[in-house]
């Protein structure tokens, strides 16, 4: 594994998921990185274990989670993150998307065919698209003019829904 590459950390659904289809997404995810010199962080595979925690020690193990996943989202260089399934609650993205934004770190988005018409998204999100493929693509043209890296198969996508490519607060600023 090439750690010099641009970490990516990968933002999805998690609660009420199953741990295979948790990681056969990341895995395929990471796979479609890799192929624009991009690596996958999965905070996910990393973090502490709740299951079999007792009611009292339930918000304190809840509380490990969030500060590890912070503290992984402190180091990536860009966030990916995946909001298609439909009528589903994102609480834990929404927060890592706060959080990004707040911490200048680009958060592209995809929803799939998810209603886009979201204020608080479009302020907070890099871009927003509608497929995978146009975001991971997107998310490389990206990092190849900050980080000037060269990468591949980066190519222009007629899908994106909103795009501040400095990030949200510089486009506000202009406003």
């Amino acid at each position: 594994m090439d750690y010099s590459l641009p970490r990516i950390y990968f933002a999805r659904a998690i609660d009420g998921e199953s741990e295979e289809t948790r990681t056969t997404l990341a895995s395929i995810v990471a796979a479609e990185l890799a192929a624009r010199n991009l690596r996958l962080v999965d905070p996910v595979a990393t973090e502490p274990d709740v299951r079999d925690s007792q009611d009292t020690e339930t918000i304190q193990k809840y509380r490990h989670i969030v500060d590890h996943d912070l503290s992984i989202l402190r180091t990536c260089d860009a966030v990916l993150m995946d909001m298609s399934i439909p009528n589903r609650n994102y609480i834990g993205c929404v927060c890592e998307l706060t959080y990004a934004y707040l911490w200048d770190i680009p958060c592209i988005v995809y929803i799939g065919q998810a209603n886009s018409n979201r204020p608080w998204l479009h302020y907070h999100a890099t871009a927003i698209f509608k497929s995978r493929e146009a975001a991971v693509a997107h998310l490389a043209r990206l990092l190849q003019s900050c980080l000037g890296v060269s990468r591949s198969g980066a190519s222009a996508s007629h899908e994106l829904l909103d795009s501040h490519e400095s990030h949200g607060k510089d486009k506000r600023k202009e406003e």
